[in-house]
């Protein structure tokens, strides 16, 4: 938040009571399970009474909503930070794979309710999935091209489409997120992380050229 913009009593109290519903809300359906947690039972965690979760979110799904959005723009904070870091390309490969597996493993709850409205194309009258997840996920691909761009321009990585690579890297985590989802291992992201590091790592560096041998 920008400190030189003053706010009125109103809006800091307004974007207090906001932060707060929402915590609530995040421990109790974490707790309990998205689809199980009751509103009652937001209100009470809140400590507000249920008229007043109704003044900033009209339902259940609002609440889910705002919580998701919430992740992913700290996911796309750490993002831009590993990406505009000054370690080298091997590095911040490292870095970024680690960040995305490890946060699959902690929001685990809201993963399966991210892939179904990001892959959805049927929701609301258009047909077309929520707008804020459109968003968030072209700040990601954009975040990832400029990486594999920067690494393919030091002549780091191999010379290949960066956007490409940014949506082949998505899905592979995509993929471990599916498989956590559906497997329910509780080891998975431990037994992922060296072998996505290793897969990447060694398919992206760019392998210097052969000299040819000296002619006897």
């Amino acid at each position: 938040m920008d400190l030189s913009i003053k706010l009125t009593k109103k809006e800091l109290v307004t974007a207090f009571r906001t932060r707060e519903i929402l915590a609530a809300a995040q421990r109790v359906m974490e707790l309990r399970g998205v689809e199980t947690a009751t509103m009652e039972e937001i209100t009470a965690a809140a400590g507000v009474a249920k008229g007043t979760v109704y003044l900033y979110f009209q339902s259940k799904e609002d609440l889910v909503q705002a919580i998701i959005s919430h992740v992913c723009e700290t996911l796309l904070r750490d993002l831009a930070a590993i990406v505009e870091s000054s370690g080298s390309p091997p590095e911040n490969l490292r870095a970024i794979v680690a960040l995305l597996i490890k946060h699959l493993e902690r929001e685990r709850v809201w993963f399966p309710i991210y892939a179904r409205d990001s892959l959805r194309v049927d929701w609301g009258e258009k047909g077309r999935p929520r707008p804020h997840i459109l968003d968030l996920e072209e700040k990601f691909v954009a975040l990832l091209t400029r990486f594999f761009a920067e690494g393919s321009d030091t002549g780091t990585f191999i010379q290949a489409d960066p956007r490409l690579l940014a949506f082949l890297l998505r899905g592979l985590v995509r993929a471990v997120g599916y498989y956590q989802m559906l497997g329910k291992r509780e080891d998975i992201v431990q037994e992922t992380l060296p072998v996505l590091v290793t897969l990447l790592s060694s398919g992206l560096r760019r392998q210097p050229e052969a000299t040819e041998a000296p002619a006897t």
